[in-house]
């Protein structure tokens, strides 16, 4: 409390400032600051994004203050500020000749280069201030930034060992965890990482987050039992930790138990109050359980939590397109798109619902959106085939997959495709040699070419290498 009372007489301060400074640009006068106040004062503006005011400020400093080097510093981050980091770090060289042991300057230099993306620079920069800094708080927040860059780096292992070294020093630190938690899923080295957390809860047993985590990690080694056992003793220590009641709800999912997930996420709700997620992954366990009607009621709660919701929209889109209801759901799947318009699930979605409504060429035109998202996506370039085969249009569908062929050579699901495309157009040789080929690379794709074209076997040569495929 003492602490809001002292940021909010800084604040009071700084208005005061600001109010001087600016009575004195109003009668165009020259009144004194010292360094502190400048600093303060470009601060204040720098926060506000005032950057004609905190310019102004600058020039004034730089007037009465020549030779500060904290004032040229202020002079970095406005740079910095204004997205002109170069500039910045011009700056902050010539003082650091200057100035070796300034911390501040490392610390600046650091944020620079992490923003133009020389992370190993920042890293460097953010070493040498920490050796500058006494203060213990101070050096966590700095080794928790390397930590970060090395994970920008996607040097995970040098990550999680300065992490476990601020776990050592700080065991009750609960962000440290998850980040622990996090780079052991990006390094996908679960088993190392369950470890990790039993060894932790050994010395630490009551740690609902250590729980918390280790079921996390089960999560993801797809050990949903094990996962949903460390949920519940973390909700044994805590009881109304809303966290671990939603995950187990998704252990609970993965398992393919949704009635059981809807319970869980319920309970989630009681504790933390209604979330505009938990209600949409409430939905999608009633569209799962094929329940449309519930499903879509959640979806609309999740809009009413949160009516930007871009997810929820497209949960409605497809309960509706299950039901035939094409119209409805290209209406929400347009909402969703013009939320998200880069989101390619969101796309294919309504390309989908376009093919029911025998919309061919808009159809064509949400799945070539897709490919201009995601051209290595190994089934868009079948169904924008598809769509076109539908359209009547058997030349152009084959062209589209030879385009495919072309983005994506070692994709056999195009030449079994193209296969029964030729077939249909009689051109049985060709066919043949381009299903034999794909067949004996792969002779699972066996089935996938009768369910696609159940005909096939009608033809005499296509019969005989079907045949003669073992799989």
């Amino acid at each position: 409390m003492e602490d809001e009372f002292e940021s909010y007489d800084d604040y009071n301060d700084d208005v005061e400032l600001a109010n001087r400074f600016e009575d004195m640009l109003n009668i165009n006068a020259h009144y004194f600051f010292d360094v502190e106040e400048f600093e303060n004062l470009i601060e204040y503006y720098l926060d506000k994004s005032d950057f004609v005011k905190a310019k102004q400020a600058l020039y004034f400093a730089n007037e009465q203050h020549p030779n500060s080097s904290a004032i040229k510093i202020k002079q970095a981050i406005y740079w910095i500020e204004n997205h002109q980091p170069n500039k910045g770090l011009d700056i902050l060289k010539d003082i650091e000749i200057t100035e070796p042991f300034n911390p501040d300057i490392y610390l600046n230099k650091a944020h620079i280069y992490s923003q133009i993306r020389q992370n190993q620079k920042a890293i460097d920069n953010f070493y040498k201030a920490v050796k500058l800094i006494p203060d213990k708080n101070e050096q966590f927040n700095i080794y928790f930034s390397i930590a970060l860059e090395y994970e920008t780096l996607l040097q995970y292992d040098k990550s999680l060992q300065v992490f476990k070294d601020l776990l050592t020093e700080n065991p009750e630190n609960e962000t440290i965890l998850y980040e622990i938690s996090f780079c052991y899923t990006l390094m996908n080295d679960y088993q190392a990482g369950i470890q990790f957390f039993k060894d932790f809860i050994a010395n630490q047993p009551f740690n609902y987050v250590a729980w918390l985590n280790l079921g996390n990690v089960y999560n993801r080694a797809e050990l949903f039992e094990k996962a949903i056992e460390a949920f519940d003793y973390a909700l044994a220590i805590k009881e109304d930790f809303g966290r671990a009641m939603f995950t187990k709800g998704n252990s609970l999912v993965l398992m393919e138990k949704y009635d059981e997930a809807i319970e869980i996420y319920q309970e989630a709700m009681a504790l933390e109050g209604e979330d505009a997620s938990t209600l949409y992954y409430i939905g999608e366990c009633y569209e799962k359980k094929e329940d449309y009607e519930n499903a879509e009621k959640f979806y609309n709660k999740a809009i009413t939590v949160e009516p930007y919701y871009s997810d929820a929209y497209a949960g409605i889109a497809v309960v509706n397109e299950y039901q035939n209801k094409n119209h409805v759901a290209a209406y929400y799947i347009q909402k969703a798109i013009d939320l998200e318009q880069n989101n390619i699930e969101y796309w294919y979605i309504y390309g989908d619902i376009l093919c029911g409504l025998k919309n061919y060429e808009e159809s064509a035109t949400a799945f070539k959106k897709v490919i201009e998202l995601d051209e290595n996506n190994e089934d868009i370039w079948l169904d924008l085939s598809e769509t076109y085969l539908n359209w009547e249009n058997i030349e152009s569908a084959i062209e589209i997959l030879d385009q495919a062929k072309e983005n994506q050579p070692s994709n056999l699901k195009i030449d079994i495709r193209k296969s029964a495309l030729l077939l249909k157009i009689g051109k049985e040789a060709e066919a043949n040699a381009l299903l034999s080929n794909a067949l004996e690379k792969n002779a699972e794709l066996k089935t996938d070419y009768i369910e696609y074209f159940p005909d096939s076997v009608k033809y005499p040569s296509i019969l005989l290498t079907l045949d003669n495929t073992k799989k």
